[in-house]
């Protein structure tokens, strides 16, 4: 599996935990929008990253949390910082 999409599937799996919606991981894909398609509030969102944070050891400003809109976004933002980190 590639790290990108072992990525997705983690962003996907804690998008599950956080969510009201009935959600299973296989319906979340890159292009998913957090606002639109998973009816996502902020506080659900900061959670999210809160958690992406922690485990892959990086820090999300709130200026860069604050232009997620899609799942493909916190993808690119976590390997960008996990890169940056390494």
């Amino acid at each position: 599996m590639s790290e990108t999409k072992s990525i997705l599937r983690r962003v996907a799996e804690h998008l599950v935990e956080t969510s009201d919606e009935d959600l299973d991981v296989a319906q979340i894909s890159a292009e998913t929008s957090l606002r639109d398609d998973l009816e996502m509030n902020s506080l659900q969102a900061i959670t999210v990253v809160i958690d992406l944070e922690n485990e892959f050891r990086i820090i999300v400003e709130d200026e860069e949390l604050e232009a997620l809109e899609t799942v493909g976004d916190i993808v690119r933002l976590v390997e960008a910082k996990a890169e940056g980190a390494s």
